[in-house]
């Protein structure tokens, strides 16, 4: 569980302060400070409101409602009721200064002891969700991100309590709460590594459980946008590294992802996913041989690496095909009328090729039959190993076996 900052920014508490002076010209709002001061915080927002009707410019109602607003907080449970009495004083008090610069200072005490009361609300109800469990415990930290957010629209400026809403949507499941929130910091210049981090794994999360598999790409191309800024900060750390590698693996950033991967080989060519997630870059761009060398590295790691294994096999298909098709043309070339010496020539070419093919496809059946073993071993589904087995056995004529893959593979 990702823990909050504990940091509570020290700002001075202050008693509230009664704007005093001589007798309102507004009889609404005399009415409205004696009620504040009989503590009729009801009476008191209803005289308030009737005085802005008639003088919606009116400086001192406006401070004056911000400091009914102000009182009548701490007694609003409902979460989006709260969210609205802060909205509403806020506005008031951001009102009161425009009008009347005077009044900042009367309005920055205010909102700092609200700041205060709400944000300590914020790290009690985090600490709270964290000792339950299912539906509960999501919801007391959706709970302890609105208080944060009521924090940070008090003082805006305050990226700490950004910070705390970002990590209690993250731990409550909110994930595209969570994603607005850390974005937010970032946005503001906030650069700590851990936001980086908590941002790209709230992205994969989003790509794994909640998007369909057309927008899936898109979730981790976010990944990738958010981590390769935080390498150029931190361009040591292995998580960050890790994480970018999984992101380009899972997105369709194939010809982007190969400069990286081809980098930062002599840091990871002893990690077996690293190899696999390479070499099937590779393959997907059509490099079979370099697909072969990196999945092969991966299989000596892990012999047991089922993808590897059948990536390793599919590469050795593919990587065959292409040869076959050489040989085809060397074999339709000494269809015609040649010198000796030519003919010759293409009848060793076509032999080195025919070599070539068969090694090729042999080593396709080796690891596709070893992969297709592990699966049933597992009752996993085979039938993609099957195909490509198919494949291979056909290209070396050895028909009952070829029959059998196709009947498994369909």
């Amino acid at each position: 569980m990702k823990s909050i900052q504990p940091i509570l920014i020290l700002l001075m508490v202050v008693s509230i302060a009664i704007a005093s002076g001589g007798c309102a010209t507004n009889p609404n709002i005399a009415g409205a400070r004696l009620d504040l001061r009989n503590k009729d915080y009801s009476r008191a927002l209803t005289n308030i409101n009737q005085a802005l009707v008639g003088e919606p410019d009116n400086s001192e109602a406006l401070l004056l409602k911000g400091d009914i607003l102000s009182e009548m907080l701490s007694d609003v449970t409902d979460e989006s009721d709260r969210t609205g009495f802060v909205g509403e004083l806020t506005g008031a008090y951001a009102l009161a200064v425009a009008l009347d610069s005077e009044n900042m200072t009367h309005v920055n005490a205010q909102l700092s002891r609200l700041y205060n009361a709400e944000f300590v609300r914020g790290m009690e109800t985090f600490r709270d969700a964290g000792l339950l469990a299912g539906k509960e415990r999501a919801l007391r930290f959706t709970s302890a991100a609105r208080h944060f957010r009521n924090a940070s629209m008090m003082i805006p400026d305050s990226v700490n309590a950004l910070i705390n809403e970002a990590h209690a949507y993250y731990n409550g499941g909110k994930a595209q709460d969570a994603v607005d929130a850390y974005e937010s910091v970032i946005a503001l210049g906030h650069t700590d590594r851990e936001l980086f981090v908590y941002l790209a794994r709230t992205y994969e999360l989003m790509a794994v459980e909640l998007a369909d598999p057309e927008t899936q790409p898109d979730y981790y191309n976010q990944m990738i946008r958010v981590l390769e800024t935080a390498r150029k900060l931190y361009s040591q750390d292995e998580e960050v590294r890790i994480l970018l590698l999984n992101a380009y693996a899972m997105s369709e950033m194939t010809s982007d992802a190969l400069p990286f991967f081809e980098e930062i080989y002599p840091l990871e060519q002893d990690n077996q996913v690293y190899l696999y997630n390479y070499g099937t870059l590779l393959l997907r761009q059509q490099d079979y041989e370099g697909a072969i060398t990196k999945l092969s590295q991966a299989v000596s790691l892990d012999s047991s690496y089922v993808n590897a294994l059948f990536n390793l096999g599919a590469a050795y298909v593919n990587h065959g095909v292409t040869v076959d098709k050489k040989l085809q043309q060397v074999a339709d070339s000494l269809q015609y009328r040649l010198t000796p010496q030519v003919t010759s020539r293409l009848q060793d070419q076509q032999a080195s090729i025919e070599k070539s093919k068969a090694e090729l496809f042999g080593h396709a059946i080796t690891n596709l039959e070893s992969a297709k073993s592990l699966l049933e071993n597992d009752l996993g589904d085979t039938r993609g190993v099957c195909h490509a087995l198919y494949i291979a056995y056909a290209q070396t004529n050895q028909r009952s076996r070829a029959e059998e893959a196709r009947i498994c593979a369909n």
